[in-house]
């Protein structure tokens, strides 16, 4: 039997003591058409990126199952005729699924992507340091000497 993985929201009108009603009555619905290994994960409430259906937060929950293919159709439509606490869900067929996912893998190692061409290294010149100059003690009349020859040079060359 194909694994079956449904994720669903539950509105920030929903109080925080009847999360765990619906999510028993949605476990029900999995056991009653014929849903096997069940396991449930509340992600808890959390804020959305976008308002659906002017609500804010929701709660999240995963609830990971087997079931026959032929009752999955009955079983989402069951679903979808829920009361107006479930605001989003989604069911999928997590073998198909990851199937899926590995022909995707193969095809994109195959594509060629495109982009600017890339720039040929450049090479760098070596960086040649040179070495510190050697204090050496000047007398004051040749340090003015310099400072003179520095100061009259003409830069504008």
């Amino acid at each position: 039997m194909p694994q079956y993985e449904l994720m669903y929201l539950l509105g920030s009108h929903v109080a925080d003591t009847d999360v765990p009603q619906i999510s028993q009555n949605i476990l029900k619905f999995v056991g009653d058409f014929g849903g096997t290994d069940v396991k449930e994960t509340q992600l808890g409430k959390k804020k959305l990126a976008y308002p659906i259906k002017k609500t804010r937060n929701g709660h999240y929950i995963v609830v990971n199952f087997t079931m026959d293919g032929k009752n999955i159709n009955t079983f989402d439509a069951k679903i979808r005729t829920q009361d107006a606490n479930i605001i989003r869900y989604i069911l999928i067929n997590l073998d198909e699924h990851l199937a899926r996912m590995e022909k995707d893998k193969i095809v994109q190692s195959k594509i060629v992507r495109k982009g600017p061409p890339a720039e040929p290294a450049k090479p760098t010149a070596p960086i040649i340091k040179k070495p510190a100059p050697v204090l050496t003690e000047i007398n004051e009349e040749e340090l003015e000497k310099k400072i003179e020859e520095a100061l009259s040079e003409d830069l504008t060359k």
